[in-house]
């Protein structure tokens, strides 16, 4: 640490000062009379010199003088290990190829240890901390996992990143486009086998997520063989039953042509019932295969009465109107229609929904629609704009009233009100909505009944407010809900961009249309999925309310859960407490179909819930047997890295370290701290006059 002394005023002023404190200890010392007859000469030397000392440091202390510090640090180069733990990995592995991998992992990072900060991960369907030898990971997402890592080590000395993997990704996008601007160099480790394997395989069976009663079912079942010319093998469709049975509804022969064969098969299926069904699709094994996982796919697919109906009347186009009807449709349970107010002559009897966008407005009130919504206890959605008649609004409605004029606005973004009971966002979504662009609403004052739930809050430059911005409001039958700005179409965009899907947009839209397009359930207890079918990956999330005798929700007995699988196996849990409902989170379950029964009691009722869910199997791992190193070599060719094999792991260490690429940065940092705060000083001159006053009075001075 380097150390210099500077002054606010002039340096040539420490002359005057010591000019000062040497006259003043000449005059007290040499002047004085009292002190003319002492005899030891040194003595008063002595004196004289630590007066002159103390007053001429009080003097130049007055000249503000102070300490500029300069505190150097290095940092090392920064070398991230990134392991590839997905289960295609584990399925290349043979004999002792995991411990001699694990092993050649281990002395890489020993060796650049050495040298530099060796940051470890594992990757997946998502990033984890540390080595994952378990290889249990569902699904491969190479580029999300180093867009992470660029984000987490941005403006710090990250040098190099060597990634293990068979390059094989079925999440996110191609990883080379995804490092394109990447500021460190990339290294591979090659695992898996190159070579055509000999496989038969489901490559996809493609299908609807829902379907309706008495419709057909369509499945797309695309076959892929490879090194099984001339053979054949039995493609069978059956529908599995809560019991476990299967009934058979579809087979046919497949006959494999040349070393690479692909192949499409059309079938359809009918739904016959309402709820989940369950389809297995499989291929017969045949000799030789590298694996039979990717011979059988399970489908699940949701059966629904009919689609609900939702209306968008609107005073203008707008980009808003077809963000939210995309955002609905997502769902595959709505069916949206759009219309302008100026053009509209049908009855709103049949729809489920009306959204007003901009409505009322100055030119048009939309008093004939929104008298026969009330009359036929119909859902509204208002969609405020800068065309709205706030004052009108806010006589129909008691879910938000807003004290504003039609000529300025303010960009308002959005925070998740964690107290709103009516619906659940997933975790991810209610990350990603405060991230947002904000919306544009109009300037002015806005404030919530107290009998509405605000689902979303504004932001203002930044600062929370308890301004509602998507808010909700039931009265005698009818459903109100209010967003109280334009700009969804701008969330889709930015949400694409930043999570490559319109996840986030969608669910809020559809959840919000979902509890509006519902009737009233007035059941006291009741328990909520977020959806019907989920993949063996995520967790199943159950949410449930309890309702007083005043429609109050209340969270103070205990709910306990029993859920069983079709073989018969039971889970019991206990819900979580919330703000105020309740919450449980099951962790992912084995592939099947499931039933759940909740129960409670409060006072001297008790309470029962009970509904079906369906575990759906992920099986992105085994669609592709073959490893993918041209994609390995491109990606570290692109970057200034090298494409080993496992048996270069160790060597790879001495490959970047002599290359001499990664550097050591070294930071500057300045510190200034005033002199008066040195403690040492006031140590010094409290030494010196002490020691003058000692002196002073064995002289008798004083």
């Amino acid at each position: 640490m380097n150390s210099s002394i500077n002054f606010e005023y002039s340096p040539w002023l420490i002359l005057v000062c010591a000019i000062l404190g040497i006259g003043y200890a000449a005059l007290l010392y040499f002047r004085e009379k009292s002190f003319s007859g002492v005899a030891n000469k040194y003595l008063l030397y002595t004196m004289a010199v630590m007066r002159a000392i103390s007053v001429t440091v009080l003097a130049v202390l007055l000249l503000s003088p102070f300490l500029k510090l300069r505190k150097t640090e290095e940092q090392k180069p920064i070398v991230v290990l990134l392991q590839d733990n997905s289960e295609s990995i584990k399925n290349s592995f043979k004999g002792q190829d995991s411990t001699n991998f694990k092993k050649a992992l281990e002395s890489l990072k020993d060796k650049l240890s050495e040298k530099y900060k060796v940051e470890i991960f594992s990757v997946g369907d998502k990033l984890g901390n540390g080595f994952d030898f378990g290889y249990g990971s569902k699904a491969t997402n190479l580029s999300d996992a180093m867009e992470q890592i660029g984000d987490r080590y941005f403006n710090q000395n990250l040098g190099a990143v060597v990634l293990a993997s068979d390059g094989i990704y079925n999440q996110g996008i191609n990883p080379i486009y995804a490092t394109e601007q990447a500021p460190f160099n990339i290294y591979t480790i090659a695992l898996g086998d190159t070579t055509m394997q000999t496989d038969l395989r489901l490559a996809a069976v493609k299908h609807n997520k829902t379907a309706y009663l008495n419709e057909q079912i369509p499945l797309r079942i695309e076959i892929e063989a490879t090194n099984l010319s001339g053979k054949q093998s039995m493609l069978t469709v059956e529908e599995i039953k809560e019991n476990a049975t299967a009934i058979k509804l579809f087979t046919r022969q497949i006959a494999i042509n040349g070393l690479q064969d692909a192949q499409l098969v059309d079938v359809l299926l009918p739904a016959a019932q309402n709820g989940i069904s369950r389809y297995r699709v499989s291929l017969s094994n045949l000799e030789g295969e590298v694996t039979y996982k990717n011979n059988v796919r399970d489908v699940f697919i949701e059966v629904l009465d009919g689609k609900q109906k939702i209306l968008i009347v609107a005073n203008a186009p707008h980009p808003d109107i077809s963000a939210i009807k995309s955002a609905a449709e997502s769902a595959k349970a709505y069916q949206v229609e759009v219309a302008y107010i100026d053009d509209f002559t049908k009855d709103i009897s049949e729809y489920n929904l009306v959204v007003l966008h901009q409505l009322p407005s100055a030119r048009n009130n939309a008093a004939n629609i929104i008298n026969k919504a009330k009359e036929q206890n119909k859902s509204l959605l208002f969609i405020v704009g800068a065309a709205t008649n706030t004052a009108e609004l806010n006589k129909l409605q008691q879910a938000i009233n807003i004290n504003a004029g039609n000529s300025k606005f303010d960009d308002a973004a959005g925070i998740v009100n964690k107290s709103f009971s009516l619906f659940t966002l997933s975790p991810a979504t209610a990350e990603a909505l405060p991230k947002l662009p904000p919306f544009e609403v109009l300037f002015g004052e806005y404030k919530s009944s107290a009998a509405a739930q605000v689902l979303l809050q504004q932001r203002i430059n930044n600062v929370p407010t308890d301004y509602p911005l998507i808010s909700f409001y039931e009265a005698a039958g009818q459903k109100i809900g209010v967003i109280a700005g334009e700009g969804i179409w701008r969330w889709r965009f930015y949400d694409y961009l930043m999570n490559k899907n319109h996840n986030a947009t969608n669910e809020l839209i559809s959840k919000s249309v979902q509890y509006l397009s519902v009737k009233a359930d007035k059941r006291p207890f009741k328990v909520v999925l977020p959806k019907n079918i989920f993949s063996d990956n995520e967790p199943v999330l159950l949410d449930a309310q309890l309702l007083n005798a005043n429609y109050e929700l209340v969270n103070t007995p205990d709910v306990n859960l029993e859920i069983k699988a079709e073989d018969g196996k039971i889970y019991n849990a206990q819900f979580s407490r919330t703000e105020s409902a309740y919450s449980a989170n099951m962790g992912t379950l084995p592939v099947g179909s499931y039933s759940y029964k909740a129960n409670t009691k409060l006072g001297n009722n008790t309470y029962t819930a009970n509904g079906r869910f369906s575990i759906s199997p992920l099986q992105l791992e085994a669609l592709r047997t073959r490893a993918d190193h041209t994609l390995l070599n491109t990606l570290a060719a692109q970057h200034g890295g090298k494409m080993v094999g496992v048996s270069g792991a160790e060597a790879l260490a001495e490959e970047i370290i002599g290359s001499n690429k990664l550097k050591s940065v070294l930071y500057d940092t300045f510190l200034t701290e005033s002199a008066i705060n040195l403690k040492w000083i006031f140590a010094l001159i409290l030494l010196l006059l002490t020691g003058e006053w000692f002196m002073r009075k064995y002289l008798g001075g004083y």
